[in-house]
């Protein structure tokens, strides 16, 4: 699969499937693999789907350097381009959901329809490494926090009892294609830094915000939960749809209803 240089990078990407343009924006520091659970499969079927590494993950150029979003928008704009997309439906989880709500705002007409999953427009009143975070990795190292990190936010304990198999697997994934630490430091500090709640609502395209009803967990400021119901309070006419009995990672362990929704939206 190719790899697209842009700047002083190479981007890399995937292309699955044929129809409407589908792109799909990963979450903090972690390339495009986590999208290939169920995503690629059950969207490619009818549409383009079109997949990519951050840069400083998975595949693509790992030098080490200061992030922004927008140099996250910027990476996806240039494949959009390069394969010849004029619109596309855009969906981000997590960090990836502020990547695309930063492409709706300022490329609204690469965009045509808007889905964002457990997603935010800031973080308030914690612009650098989260303190958290920070004691957290020092106790633990940096493996030791992602996996526990994401245990806790990803899955109810009840879930998390009852599929150990499915867990480990995923978090197999998740560790393969993560960024680097000192690379990863500069993807928390591009979306601690980053801020366009001002701007929520100039997104003028369809919107879909999505958020498991156990999303209540948050290092040092808003949590999941209450950021994607701020997301669907302010960006006009945006969709929210809680999922039940779903934590952080619901699109990698168990998509149905989200596919559902999702469906549903994209008509």
């Amino acid at each position: 699969m190719p790899h697209l240089k842009v700047r002083d990078s190479e981007i890399y990407y995937e292309v699955h499937g044929d129809g409407p343009p589908f792109l799909f924006c990963s979450v903090t520091g972690l390339d495009h693999q986590a999208w290939k659970f169920h995503q690629v499969r059950e969207f490619s079927h009818d549409h383009k789907v079109i997949v990519f590494d951050y840069r400083g993950t998975g595949k693509s150029s790992k030098t080490v350097q200061r992030y922004s979003i927008k140099m996250f928008v910027d990476d996806a704009v240039a494949i959009l381009d390069h394969l010849g997309v004029e619109q596309a439906i855009v969906c981000g989880h997590s960090m990836g959901g502020v990547v695309a709500q930063l492409l709706a705002l300022d490329h609204p007409n690469k965009v045509r329809k808007l889905i964002l999953a457990s997603s935010g427009s800031s973080h308030p009143g914690a612009k650098g490494i989260p303190l958290a975070m920070c004691r957290d990795m020092v106790r633990m190292g940096f493996e030791g926090y992602i996996r526990q990190h994401t245990i806790e936010t990803g899955w109810t304990k009840e879930f998390v009892a009852a599929h150990p198999d499915l867990i480990e697997k995923f978090l197999q994934v998740r560790m393969s294609g993560i960024a680097p630490l000192e690379n990863y430091l500069h993807f928390v500090l591009a979306r601690q830094e980053h801020d366009h709640t001002d701007r929520l609502k100039e997104i003028r395209v369809p919107t879909l915000v999505l958020v498991g009803d156990d999303e209540h967990h948050g290092a040092s400021d808003r949590s999941h939960w209450d950021s994607a119901h701020h997301l669907a309070r302010e960006i006009p006419n945006a969709k929210l749809v809680v999922l039940p009995g779903e934590g952080h990672h619901y699109l990698a362990t168990n998509p149905d209803v989200a596919h559902k929704a999702i469906r549903e939206f994209i008509g």
